[in-house]
């Protein structure tokens, strides 16, 4: 085989190695159909929205966007999950929140003042 038509047959195979292809079964194709559902939280006087609704066994990434320096909304607590985090001032932070069970669950500031839920429904 000529040197031009290995590169080429080389760069083709390389693309298709690439390219996703689902087959039934195929971990790339359940992926696809979990994409995590991504909500914004901002930490103002507060959590907005401080009520988030989510469903049984959905992928879920919160970014919590901290607009304020008061020392009490320094971090974010979800005690039943054992999840602890900073929050630094103007620095989206992303929780990726395991797939919960119907229920609600309390997430606070550090100090438990400032409060929200996330309130899990049945999969219908």
């Amino acid at each position: 085989m000529k040197l031009i038509n290995r590169i080429l047959t080389g760069a083709g195979l390389s693309l298709l190695g690439g390219a996703a292809v689902s087959l039934p079964g195929d971990a790339r194709a359940d992926s696809a159909h979990h994409q995590a559902r991504e909500i914004e939280v901002v930490v103002e006087g507060g959590y907005r929205p401080n009520r988030i609704q989510l469903t049984q066994g959905e992928h879920v990434k919160l970014t919590f966007i901290r607009k304020e320096s008061s020392g009490c909304s320094r971090e974010v607590v979800f005690p039943a999950l054992g999840i602890r985090r900073e929050l630094p001032e103007g620095v989206p932070v992303v929780i990726a929140l395991p797939e919960l069970e119907p229920g609600e669950y309390p997430f606070t500031c550090g100090m438990s003042m400032i409060r929200g839920t996330l309130v899990v429904q049945p999969r219908a």
